[in-house]
């Protein structure tokens, strides 16, 4: 494709919509798109996590896919990307998946998503839009959001934290696959990528001085002990901080409240590292560590508790990404109790469309009997 017809094309995503500002720089997937049928998806799921899908075309020979996509909602810095995804036969043949241990007859495969960033400036040029990634003017690599965390699955596979090679390039474990069938046939991989965005530098540098007085517990005026460890375990925070924050410990400090005399606070019910979690989302905007699947649900259930609505929605959106065949009946339970209907719609739906494996597990019996309501939404959820 001419550079011409390269720029007409992508000229005529502009008028698409969509979900998350979406440029796409490579020839063939621009074209696709285009014509609204490209298997490339971004969406933006809210709180700086994005979400990309992709179809990785597996050749029997082994090989690599490179697909350049474009965030154009960062003002005149525009983070550019390209995804890699290199695969080839192992040798020896694998006997599992190392993420998802399992793997089905057929052709094996070993996947390996790669993730690199550069940036570009983008200048209007009457009604084109030219890139160029190679002069930058004006434009620090901090005038605009970067990924803090990267996630990666394929096939479905338990999504896994993308090792960071360096400030702007990150690297998946090695996902196992299996090409079923008796005779080779080209492919189609479902790659699904999470990208999790930072704040601009100021925001960053704000943030983490206010973290800072906690991880360095500075001038704390109220301690938090907690039962599960006799008291012995304590832990400072800032009054002024936390009442602002949370309507719940606005409550418990005011004057005619125990605890704003004693400044000390019993914790019940939540672990210690979940409850520093919860502080450390209080003064910073963001948990100390990646989000699991683990670590979202006890977040959910602390923050809620203390009426932390930004961390119990992170921790919905992350669950979200987290639906698997093996989880999706717990999750959809779970979500039923805690009234996170997001994630119970989502549990649903994906139940519904995978009806005949699911009514198969042991978790599909235990639903019937601790759960029949929710049960009978879900299978009359199946026959429409």
């Amino acid at each position: 494709m001419s550079e011409e017809a390269r720029s007409t094309s992508s000229l005529k995503l502009k008028t698409i919509k969509r979900k998350s500002s979406l440029s796409v720089l490579d020839s063939s997937f621009s074209s696709a798109i285009s014509n609204g049928k490209s298997d490339l998806k971004l969406t933006e799921l809210g709180d700086g996590l994005m979400q990309l899908e992709f179809k990785a075309i597996i050749a029997r020979a082994g090989g690599k896919q490179k697909e350049t996509f474009q965030l154009d909602n960062f003002y005149s810095c525009i983070p550019e990307f390209v995804v890699t995804c290199s695969y080839y036969q192992p040798n020896p043949l694998p006997n599992e998946c190392d993420v998802c241990s399992t793997i089905e007859p057929g052709f094996p495969f070993v996947i390996e998503l790669c993730l690199a960033q550069s940036t570009s400036i983008q200048v209007q040029q009457g009604e084109a839009t030219a890139y160029n990634s190679s002069s930058i003017v004006g434009c620090s690599t901090d005038s605009y959001d970067r990924p803090c965390s990267v996630w990666a699955s394929v096939n479905g596979c338990k999504k896994s934290l993308m090792e960071p090679l360096s400030t702007d390039k990150w690297k998946s474990e090695k996902f196992s696959i299996s090409v079923s069938g008796m005779e080779w046939k080209p492919a189609a991989q479902n790659c699904v990528i999470w990208i999790k965005f930072s704040k601009s530098v100021g925001e960053i540098n704000a943030h983490r001085q206010f973290a800072d007085l906690y991880v360095n517990q500075s001038n704390c005026d109220v301690h938090f002990c907690f039962e599960e460890v006799d008291g012995s375990e304590r832990i400072g925070g800032h009054v002024t901080i936390l009442s602002a924050r949370s309507s719940v410990f606005a409550a418990m400090f005011q004057n005619d409240m125990k605890e704003a005399k004693t400044r000390q606070v019993l914790i019940k019910d939540i672990k210690p590292e979940i409850f520093k979690q919860l502080l450390y989302y209080i003064y910073s905007g963001h948990t100390s560590a990646p989000l699991t699947e683990d670590s979202a649900l006890s977040l959910f259930v602390a923050a809620d508790i203390y009426n932390i609505g930004d961390l119990k929605n992170e921790c919905a959106r992350f669950l979200l990404t987290c639906i698997r065949l093996d989880n999706v009946i717990n999750l959809m339970a779970w979500s039923h109790l805690h009234s996170a209907d997001k994630l119970k719609e989502a549990a649903l739906t994906f139940t519904a469309s995978h009806g005949k494996e699911i009514c198969q597990l042991d978790d599909w019996e235990r639903l019937i009997k601790n759960y029949p309501d929710l049960c009978l939404l879900a299978t009359r959820r199946m026959w429409h």
